[in-house]
């Protein structure tokens, strides 16, 4: 949803066609993005551009609207059935987003961007028509000759791998060590790079001013998008992100034992500074991380947070549903004062709290609060909670976004943790669960203050909104894609074409009708009364847009918004650090 008056001429000052000399991996840190003043920029165009266009489209509509192009925009909020909260959407105050020109310009300004990258490693011929599930309509050699025997060979394969993928699987994650996988993935990384430096170098990147590293990694994954990928397949790669995150890999801080806070955290320990008996630390490098390990299984008595478009409350939930599990990540003998709450993600069909342990636990290192002993070490580095929550197709959206409020008002009410003293990250979906939890988080908050006190007397206290919320790559719009979300999988290399003709299809399985789907997308949202949000995405992920549409309507509705872009990179790149100096 970038604004298409001014995106061509400003992605072309920002995208150089002129050959550029190559750059070394240290050089690389120009690239990596734009500072805060230069995001308020990008925000300010995209504000201007897109009130441009829905001016535009409204006073070329049918029925000669006039009304302002903000209007129901402030007013937008999400579609909540339960607890009273009424917060019904219009849906009117959306369709500017969903005129036809609009997502036709879009789809252009997206195909114009990828004729000025480099396709296809570099390649002469378009190889995705080797790739798409459809029939291809294109009469070139390449679809007529080689598409038919390739497409059979791919589908022996698939049917092959179906037969015995299940076993090994449970081998490979179950039965090798994780150390083992470790060794052997990064020893493999290291011998590959320098002979792909040399033979390739860098010709297979979408610009040369990518890392080298970069390059190499799309030599490895571009192929990927040539297997059809099943549910089953991506959950076992999301369930193996912890090889990629090696404890090698992390700052080499010392971990020290911390004196007790002056506040509410110290609850968690019993009079002699010990952990209680149900809390007893296990060893970390069991696990593959540094510091302690719980596994959290809690049932809670109430949900006092209302969720989710479909009319449930607390009293039809199980005992199942009112069950928080999930990975609680401890640096040292005693509990932080702050937290990570760490959201996962996996486009709500893949992801698990084990998969994310280790870089969950190098982001709580590196996002501790400034403390020093004599020594110069930080000792207050943040615990990391990562909730589980349910998972498409097996169950709806709403369960989702049920767990992770769920696991919140955990961490509030059960662990004693102050809401001002936690900050949200979420990742791809988790991401949108991010931004759809502290919307459900402002909105019983506000129905809370708004009660008379005789009500107050028999009402539930909130649990309050955190301090902030970090969204990386966030996958917030769960419409029809266009765009960013449609043109961009020719080149990404996590959502590639397989990817999408798998998992896309699950939106409108689960979530029904367009009106449905734009009820439960968070960027649709009401964003006012939100804690200050931090958001990181790549100018050429498939998630550009929506991610910049979400930040314009939250700076829009009050929220204190930061942007950090990147150029060249795939989605959810942050997640590849230990490969990519960009990461």
């Amino acid at each position: 949803l970038l604004p298409p008056p001014i995106l061509p001429p400003l992605l072309k000052s920002l995208i150089s066609t002129n050959p550029v000399p190559a750059m070394n991996s240290e050089q690389c840190t120009s690239l990596m993005g734009h500072s805060a003043n230069k995001s308020d920029m990008l925000l300010r165009q995209t504000s201007l551009a897109l009130t441009a266009t829905a001016s535009a489209s409204s006073s070329s509509s049918s029925d000669g609207s006039d009304a302002d192009v903000n209007e129901g925009v402030a007013v937008a909020s999400r579609d909540d059935a339960v607890g009273g909260l009424s917060t019904q959407r219009t849906i009117q105050s959306t369709d500017k987003y969903f005129d036809k020109d609009v997502i036709q310009k879009m789809n252009q300004r997206a195909q114009q961007e990828n004729a000025r990258l480099n396709l296809n490693l570099g390649l002469p011929i378009d190889l995705t028509i080797l790739t798409t599930r459809h029939e291809c309509t294109s009469s070139t050699l390449v679809n007529k000759v080689l598409r038919p025997p390739i497409q059979t060979l791919l589908r022996i394969i698939h049917r092959t791998l179906l037969l015995i993928e299940n076993p090994l699987f449970r081998i490979v994650g179950q039965h090798i060590p994780l150390k083992l996988r470790q060794q052997v993935t990064f020893m493999a990384w290291k011998v590959y790079l320098p002979i792909h430096k040399v033979l390739i170098g860098r010709r297979t990147g979408l610009h040369r001013n990518v890392s080298l590293e970069y390059h190499a990694l799309t030599s490895i994954m571009w192929w990927g998008r040539l297997f059809p990928v099943t549910v089953e397949r991506m959950r076992f790669c999301l369930s193996q992100l912890h090889v990629w995150h090696p404890p090698e890999e992390y700052p080499s801080w010392n971990l020290l034992k911390r004196t007790p806070h002056d506040n509410n955290s110290t609850t968690q320990t019993n009079t002699s500074g010990e952990f209680p008996e149900e809390m007893k630390a296990t060893n970390g490098h069991k696990h593959g991380i540094r510091g302690h390990l719980y596994e959290v299984y809690h049932q809670m008595r109430e949900k006092v947070t209302p969720t989710g478009t479909r009319d449930r409350t607390t009293t039809k939930s199980s005992a199942t549903e009112m069950t928080v599990t999930g990975q609680y990540i401890q640096h040292s003998s005693r509990p932080s004062q702050k937290v990570l709450f760490w959201i996962y993600g996996g486009a709500f069909l893949a992801g698990d709290s084990k998969g994310n342990l280790g870089i969950a636990e190098k982001m709580g290192m590196v996002c501790g609060v400034e403390s020093a002993d004599t020594e110069g070490n930080v000792v207050d580095m943040r615990d990391v909670f990562i909730p589980d929550y349910r998972l498409v197709p097996e169950y709806h959206l709403d369960d989702a976004i049920h767990d992770v409020t769920l696991a919140y008002e955990y961490l509030i009410f059960e662990r004693g943790v102050r809401p001002e003293d936690v900050v949200l990250l979420g990742i791809s979906s988790g991401g949108g669960l991010v931004a759809l939890l502290l919307q459900a988080l402002e909105a019983a908050q506000r129905m809370f203050d708004q009660m008379g006190e005789e009500n107050r007397t028999y009402a539930s206290i909130p649990a309050g909104l955190p301090s902030g919320g970090v969204l990386m790559s966030p996958f917030v719009d769960y419409t029809e894609p266009f765009g960013s979300m449609r043109e961009y999988t020719k080149h990404d290399l996590i959502v590639h074409q397989s990817v999408y003709e798998e998992g896309i299809p699950y939106l409108e399985a689960v979530l029904g009708c367009h009106n449905n789907r734009v009820n439960a997308s968070p960027v649709y949202g009401n964003f006012t009364g939100l804690p200050p949000l931090c958001i990181c995405v790549s100018e050429h992920e498939v998630v550009y847009d929506q991610t910049m549409l979400l930040a314009h309507r939250a700076k829009e509705q009050g929220v204190d918004v930061i942007v950090g872009t990147w150029k060249y990179m795939c989605h959810v790149f942050t997640m590849l650090a230990p490969f990519l100096p960009e990461g």
